[in-house]
C-alpha cells in the first residue's frame, strides 16, 4: 500500500482529491466517527446498564461525565503531543487505548469498572481526535481543497452521532448492552492496521522540543476540574460553596497556566496562536453553539420520553431526520465557504440555528413532532453543519504546520467545554423553573415540565444569539474568506 505523509498537501486544490488523499480522508473520518458514535451510543442503553451493574440514579451520570471529563481535560495535551512526538504515533496510541478500553468495558463486572473504562476511552479519544484533525490539515492544503475535506469530515461526524442513537436501541434490544462497547473493537483494530500502513511521518529533527511538564499539569488539571464543576453544578447548586470552590480552583490553575506559558522557552501552548485573526472568535462561537446543541438534544430527549411518552427506541428514531439532514448539509459547508466566504456562511448558518431554537421553544403538551419539531430540527441541521465546518476553517487558517495538533486540540476543547456548559446551565434552568411552578401550585407535573423545557430552549437560543453576535463582529479581517 502506498504511504502518505502528514505534510503532503495537494499540488493543485482545483483538481479532484488524489488516491492517497481519498484513502487518508476515509481513514481519518472513520476514526472520528468511532469516537463521535461513542458519545451517543450509550444513551438508550443506560436503563439496561443501570439494572445489570447496580448503578445508583446519581451514579449513572458518570458514564457520560467520566468520558467527557477525561476527554475534555486531555484534548489540549493530546494535540500538542502530536506536534512534538508525531501525529502517527499519537494517533495510533489513542486508537489502541480507545479500543482496549472498549474491550475491557464490555467485560465490566461492576459500575466502578465500567466508569473507569469510560474514562480510559476518553483518554484515547483525547489523543486520537486532535491528531486526526492535524493529519487532515497536513494532507489537504489550506483553501478550497481543505474546505471540501472539512465538509466531508463534518458530514461523517454528524452521521456518526445519529447512527449511535439508533444503533444503541437496536444493539441493546438484540445483543445486549455489552455490545455497544464490543462493537468498537473490530473497528478500532481496522483503524490501527490501516493507519500503521498508510500514514508516514515526515522526518523530524533529532533534537525534539521538550514537553512543557508544568504547563501540561496545570492546563489538564484546570480543564478537568472545570468540566467536573460544570457537570456537578445542577445537582450541587450554582451558588453552593462546593461549585464556587471548584470553579475558583479551575480558574486559578488556568491563570497559572497562562502565566507559565508566557515565560516558558518551549511552551505547551504558544500564546502567539491567539494573535492570528479570528482564532479566539472562532473558538468562542464554537463554545456557545456547542452549548446550544447539547441543550437541544437533552431537552428534546426528555420531552419525548417524559411528556410524549415515547419509548427509548422511538426517541432515537425521532432524532434520525435531524442527523440525516446534517449528513446532507455537511458537504455544502465547505462548498459554500469556497464560493461565499467563511464568514458569510457562518453568520447565515448561525441565524438559521437561532430561528430553529426559537421555534423549538414553543413546545406544547400535544405531540407536535411532525408540525414543529421535525421541520425545526431539520432546518437547524442545515444551519448548524455549515456553521461548524466554517468555524473549523476559520480557526485553522494561517496556522503553521508544526502547530496543527495544538490548534486541533484547542478547537475540540472549546466544543467540549461548550457542551458541558450548556448541559449544566440548561439542566439548572429547566429544573429550577419546573420546581418553582410545582412549589407555587401554579401548574401540574406535565405543564411544569413543559415550562422548564421551554425556558431551557429559550436560554439555548440566547447562547446562539451570542454566537451570532461574535460571528458577525469577530471576523472582519476574514470577511472574504
Amino acid at each position: 500500500m502506498q504511504a502518505a505523509s502528514d505534510s503532503s498537501p495537494a499540488a493543485d486544490t482545483d483538481l479532484p482529491f488524489s488516491r492517497i488523499q481519498k484513502m487518508m480522508l476515509t481513514l481519518l473520518c472513520f476514526a472520528d466517527c468511532m469516537v463521535i458514535l461513542d458519545f451517543s451510543i450509550v444513551n438508550v442503553a443506560v436503563p439496561s446498564i443501570q439494572e445489570a451493574l447496580g448503578f445508583t440514579p446519581s451514579g449513572v451520570q458518570w458514564l457520560f461525565t467520566g468520558y467527557g471529563l477525561v476527554f475534555g481535560g486531555f484534548l489540549l495535551l493530546g494535540g500538542r503531543l502530536s506536534d512534538l512526538y508525531g501525529r502517527k504515533r499519537i494517533f495510533l496510541a489513542g486508537a489502541a487505548v480507545f479500543t482496549l478500553a472498549s474491550l475491557l468495558g464490555g467485560f465490566s463486572v461492576s459500575a466502578a469498572m465500567l466508569v473507569a473504562m469510560r474514562c480510559l476511552q476518553g483518554l484515547g479519544a483525547a489523543m486520537l481526535t486532535p491528531s486526526a484533525l492535524a493529519l487532515l490539515m497536513g494532507v489537504f492544503e489550506e483553501g478550497p481543497s481543505r474546505n471540501r475535506a472539512f465538509g466531508i469530515w463534518g458530514t461523517v461526524s454528524a452521521a456518526g452521532y445519529s447512527i449511535g442513537v439508533v444503533l444503541s436501541g437496536i444493539i441493546t434490544a438484540w445483543l445486549g448492552w455489552r455490545w455497544i462497547l464490543f462493537v468498537n473493537v473490530p473497528f478500532g483494530i481496522l483503524v490501527i492496521v490501516s493507519a500503521y500502513r498508510l500514514i508516514r511521518e515526515p522526518e523530524r529533527p533529532r533534537v525534539r522540543p521538550k514537553l512543557d511538564i508544568l504547563g501540561s499539569v496545570l492546563v489538564t488539571s484546570g480543564l478537568m476540574i472545570l468540566v467536573y464543576a460544570l457537570a456537578k453544578a445542577p445537582t450541587a447548586g450554582w451558588i453552593s460553596w462546593h461549585t464556587w470552590r471548584l470553579m475558583g480552583a479551575a480558574l486559578a490553575l488556568l491563570i497559572a497556566f497562562i502565566a507559565v506559558e508566557a515565560r516558558a522557552e518551549q511552551p505547551l501552548m504558544p500564546l502567539r496562536i491567539f494573535l492570528l485573526p479570528g482564532i479566539a472568535a472562532a473558538n468562542l462561537v464554537s463554545t456557545f453553539l456547542s452549548a446550544a446543541l447539547v441543550a437541544m438534544n437533552l431537552v428534546l430527549t426528555l420531552y419525548f420520553q417524559q411528556v410524549l411518552h415515547y419509548s427509548p427506541f422511538l426517541t432515537g428514531l425521532a432524532f434520525l431526520p435531524h442527523g440525516l439532514a446534517a449528513s446532507i448539509a455537511g458537504p455544502w459547508g465547505g462548498r459554500l465557504a469556497n464560493k461565499m466566504g467563511p464568514k458569510t456562511v457562518l453568520v447565515g448558518g448561525t441565524a438559521l440555528v437561532l430561528v430553529s431554537m426559537g421555534l423549538l421553544s414553543l413546545l406544547s403538551g400535544r405531540d407536535t413532532y411532525w408540525v414543529l419539531i421535525l421541520p425545526a430540527t431539520v432546518l437547524m441541521s442545515f444551519g448548524l453543519m455549515p456553521a461548524f465546518i466554517t468555524l473549523t476553517v476559520l480557526a485553522t487558517s494561517g496556522v503553521k504546520e508544526e502547530d496543527h495538533g495544538l490548534v486541533s486540540g484547542i478547537v475540540n476543547t472549546t466544543g467540549q467545554l461548550g457542551g458541558a456548559l450548556g448541559l449544566a446551565v440548561l439542566v439548572a434552568v429547566a429544573a429550577g423553573r419546573t420546581a418553582h411552578l410545582l412549589a407555587a401550585g401554579a401548574a401540574g407535573q406535565t405543564e411544569a415540565l413543559l415550562a422548564g423545557y421551554r425556558l431551557a430552549l429559550g436560554t439555548g437560543a440566547g447562547f446562539v444569539a451570542v454566537a451570532l453576535a461574535i460571528g458577525w463582529s469577530g471576523f472582519r479581517k476574514r470577511a472574504s474568506g
